[in-house]
């Protein structure tokens, strides 16, 4: 049988931790006060076979948030209900945050059923039917029991094993996840932490992360059931040793991880729904109690639509946490009043972010698609909450806290029905929205087309100017340039893109000018000269010029040398042959035999060096150059 962890639920008094006792022999009660008072204050555990686990929770009203937090991470519950006073405040409470936590599966035990009449039990067993009519124990057996005379406690063990057998297994995210619920040292061994394994696997010697302190610790051993065991599973109560840390830095509410994959937050967008019997409904910037796992915050609401959700209705919350916390979408969890203490309402985690750059309704769309449990949907949602970005299947994983091969499959099935492209950026696999990526090539075609007609005289438009003006993430730019350029629908030469047909355009005027330009430059020889020079010679402003020159560079008539000075290719082949010629009988160059070869001033010299070494015919070396490529 897989692991299962049941929890019960109900009012004070009503005999949730003698029936545990009957059925494990455990009395949960583990602290001192609840001993000597009778009443149940924190989460206690036991176990009823070595897959099956229990948290007995406290009934009272006062210590509701001990109840979520030992409720939160339970598969089924066991709903305890007296016989002698039927269904009280906190059953309704406590039945409400169990639907609310998306908890499917129960059992109700009537106990105390030794202290009733028979009468009074069939009116009250009515009752309770009426009660969880519409309610997800709608269907749950009704037990009737009596710890003290173990009266019913085999039909109820029987009934807890049969419906642990037909438990549909939860989704397993394949990260190891354990909100810690209880911190203690143990002499010889150190820092202890118990919670139930949300999903994947703890095995000993694993290097974790404690969050929101961000520590690492290495598991020193693991127990489960009272039992050394090496590894730790989901749906298991487990409890860790750590080394490395101390118990004073942990609490309640932190969670153990592996690396890398839980995010610390104040912020989470969130689906939330309001119960229908709720005081009052939830207000714009209310404050309200957070139970998040297995712990408590307090948060302010940022109502997405709408300045208040009445009572049955849902809607989109901002959470702005008061304190950090560690969460990840799918994370359920309750919202109390800061006072009175009522639930109000719960939800789930859609998202973590600081702030989401959307209108009112592009952000209401955004989150109707993250709203999802379906595995492919939120993929999808990630990716267009990201886009433009392209996102890995390491990068989905750590912001889905799903395992990479969980994501796998629903990938490979999204890129068989186009909705998602992929791209290959630096050896990594990246992934995006077919259509809005689609749409992101199509504008970067229609600028380019644009800045031609705008531009007839220059051969295209520069690949880091097109990339500033998109504002696209450079990785997303390079890898839709790409694309494009594959298609052949652009043409990359150089620096330059530009449509297979675009040529540049010059009247006959033009023309003569931009030969006498190549011909005055080519007269200079190894004296370059640069944009002043040839504004003053040829009485030309400087942006035309610069339009000319962008012509002859393309054209590969001219090169660029340091210092913007501007160099004819026939030169460059000059300059070429005289170096090797001169290394041909000698082993270096200084700069005063260089400025011989080229009969020029120090003031070509050294860019004509520096451009030399630039392609690599030179290599300078302390105060000379050296022969490289020649």
């Amino acid at each position: 049988m897989q692991p299962i962890i049941w929890g019960t639920a109900g009012h004070i008094d009503h005999g949730k931790t003698a029936l545990i006792e009957a059925l494990t022999g455990t009395n949960t009660d583990r602290l001192q006060e609840e001993q000597d008072r009778g009443v149940t204050i924190d989460i206690g555990f036991a176990f009823l076979t070595d897959e099956i686990s229990f948290i007995d929770v406290p009934g009272h009203e006062k210590f509701v948030k001990n109840m979520v937090t030992g409720v939160s991470t339970i598969d089924a519950a066991l709903v305890v209900i007296a016989a002698d006073d039927g269904v009280m405040p906190q059953t309704r409470e406590h039945v409400e945050i169990l639907e609310l936590l998306d908890v499917q599966s129960g059992i109700i035990a009537m106990t105390k059923t030794d202290i009733a009449e028979p009468e009074w039990i069939d009116l009250v067993e009515e009752s309770i039917g009426e009660f969880v009519a519409g309610t997800v124990l709608e269907d749950a057996q009704i037990i009737r029991t009596s710890a003290e005379k173990r009266e019913g406690i085999e039909q109820l063990r029987d009934a807890i094993l049969d419906i642990s057998t037909k438990l549909p297994r939860r989704l397993d995210r394949g990260i190891p996840r354990l909100p810690i619920d209880r911190v203690f040292s143990v002499k010889g061994f150190g820092t202890v932490v118990t919670g139930s394994v949300l999903s994947g696997k703890f095995q000993t010697d694993d290097t974790v992360e404690i969050l929101p302190s961000r520590q690492k610790s290495k598991i020193r051993g693991i127990q489960t059931h009272g039992h050394s065991v090496k590894t730790a599973g989901m749906s298991e109560r487990a409890a860790l040793n750590l080394g490395g840390v101390e118990t004073g830095d942990l609490e309640r509410g932190f969670q153990v991880t592996s690396p890398g994959f839980l995010t610390v937050t104040n912020t989470l967008y969130t689906s939330c729904r309001i119960l229908s019997g709720s005081e009052h409904p939830l207000e714009q910037n209310q404050r309200v109690r957070v139970h998040l796992g297995t712990t408590e915050i307090l948060a302010r609401c940022s109502i997405i639509d709408g300045q208040e959700i009445k009572q049955g209705d849902e809607g989109f919350v901002k959470l702005r946490l008061e304190d950090q916390t560690v969460a990840t979408s799918g994370d359920k969890f309750i919202l109390r009043f800061y006072s009175p203490m009522r639930t109000i309402g719960g939800g789930t985690v859609l998202i973590l972010e600081d702030r989401l750059e959307k209108n009112r309704n592009g952000l209401i769309d955004l989150l109707n698609g993250l709203d999802t449990s379906d595995l492919p949907e939120m993929i999808v949602g990630q990716l267009k909450l990201r886009h433009p970005a392209l996102l890995s299947v390491d990068e989905l994983s750590r912001r889905l806290f799903y395992a990479d091969a969980l994501l796998e499959p629903s990938i490979a099935d999204l890129k068989n029905a186009s909705a998602i492209s992929a791209y290959e950026i630096d050896g990594t696999i990246k992934f995006g929205i077919r259509d809005l990526l689609e749409d992101e090539k199509f504008r970067l075609k229609e600028r380019i087309g644009t800045y031609q007609q705008k531009h007839p005289k220059e051969p295209g438009i520069q690949k880091s100017q097109l990339e500033q003006e998109t504002g696209l993430p450079e990785e997303t730019f390079r890898a839709l340039i790409t694309k494009i350029i594959e298609t052949g629908d652009i043409v990359e030469e150089g620096p330059i893109l530009r449509t297979p047909d675009h040529e540049i355009r010059l009247s006959s005027s033009e023309m003569e000018f931009k030969e006498r330009l190549e011909n005055y430059i080519r007269a200079q020889g190894f004296q370059p000269p640069a944009i002043h020079d040839l504004e003053d010679e040829l009485d030309i402003s400087g942006n035309e010029l610069r339009q000319f020159l962008k012509i002859l560079l393309y054209e590969k008539a001219v090169e660029r040398l340091p210092g913007d000075l501007y160099f004819h290719v026939k030169q460059t082949e000059q300059l070429r042959a005289e170096l090797e010629e001169f290394f041909q009988s000698n082993e270096t160059l200084t700069v005063s035999e260089f400025k011989d070869i080229t009969g020029s001033s120090r003031k070509y010299t050294i860019p004509l060096l520096e451009y030399a070494d630039q392609r690599g015919w030179t290599m300078r070396d302390g105060e000379v150059r050296r022969k490289q490529n020649l």
